[in-house]
């Protein structure tokens, strides 16, 4: 008796907290409709935790809008993140239930958090993994969805993401990595971007790991299969050093592909090219400067996405 009134609070509590949600978070994601943001409550973490143990923090994060980043980088992170985002309402129910059902075979519980929620977490939120913070988290998914354009949660999280160690955005990260801009990435840059997620602090693209390597491919293979890029290493017979490109099983999307943990996920979508809104369709030509020698971030402790 006690557990069924316990359980019917909680239910009579959710359209309670929903509202709540709506109040408090109501005005900042209006204001980032419009307005790029400040600092994010995961730089004001990121900088509380370099100040604790007495490191220096000068982050970099260079508002850029979409249009000024290479739909590359667009491409490979819906490839690597989130494939069904121009689908899903702010959460990915297919993912959900095959990390469900990878858990109970025994596999590693991966995370499958969509680009929205990502988002709301590094936005307004922190990278814990208690029910609180994962409850707010979902609320703000689903404000987001409804306030927000796919494209502006797009190039919020392409401007906000962490890429490394004291680098957020797109364009921070090509110039520390590549000496040039976001919108000059190319697919084979993108991708390897894309393949440090969700564990930037500990992949470092400017000195690959074979692993880093491995799921820049897998990215790489999604890419062209769906959206047709043509990237050159994804069409070279020779891998860097010491690897081996992979075989049909691993690449997502292909026939046999199984559920390999610490690569992407395997994606049931069919091979023709997905359809996708203009601002990843075309590339906008963008003036590079001199060219630069790029800075080698060093990696941190592991930080992964929950």
């Amino acid at each position: 008796m006690r557990t069924t009134f316990r359980l019917g609070f909680v239910v009579a509590l959710i359209p309670v907290l929903y509202v709540g949600s709506a109040v408090i978070y109501f005005p900042a994601v209006l204001w980032h409709r419009y307005h790029p943001p400040g600092e994010t409550a995961l730089m004001e973490i990121r900088g509380r935790e370099a100040r604790a143990e007495g490191r220096d923090w000068d982050p970099r994060y260079e508002w850029v809008p979409i249009t000024r980043i290479s739909p590359h980088l667009g491409r490979a992170v819906l490839a690597g993140e989130d494939s069904r985002f121009y689908e899903h309402h702010g959460f990915d129910i297919e993912q959900i239930r095959e990390a469900w059902e990878a858990s109970r075979r025994g596999a590693r519980l991966r995370g499958a958090s969509t680009i929205t929620q990502q988002t709301a977490r590094n936005l307004y939120l922190s990278p814990s993994r208690n029910i609180l913070r994962k409850s707010r988290e979902a609320l703000l998914a689903a404000w987001m969805e409804l306030w927000l354009p796919k494209d502006r949660i797009l190039e919020l999280y392409l401007n906000i993401v962490e890429l490394g160690p004291g680098l957020f955005g797109a364009e921070a990260a090509a110039r520390a990595y590549f000496g040039r801009s976001a919108g000059g990435l190319t697919p084979d840059q993108a991708a390897l971007l894309a393949a440090t997620l969700p564990a930037p602090l500990a992949r470092n693209p400017g000195s690959p790991s074979p692993g880093l390597y491995r799921r820049q491919w897998l990215i790489l293979a999604r890419m062209d299969r769906w959206y047709g890029d043509r990237p050159r290493i994804a069409r070279e017979d020779q891998a860097p050093a010491g690897e081996e490109r992979p075989s049909a099983a691993e690449v997502p999307g292909s026939a046999g592909a199984g559920g390999e943990t610490g690569a992407s996920p395997p994606d049931t979508r069919a091979a023709e090219p997905i359809d996708l809104p203009a601002v990843l369709e075309t590339p906008v030509p963008v003036p590079e400067p001199p060219a630069q020698e790029p800075a080698t971030p060093q990696p941190a402790p592991d930080t992964t996405r929950g």
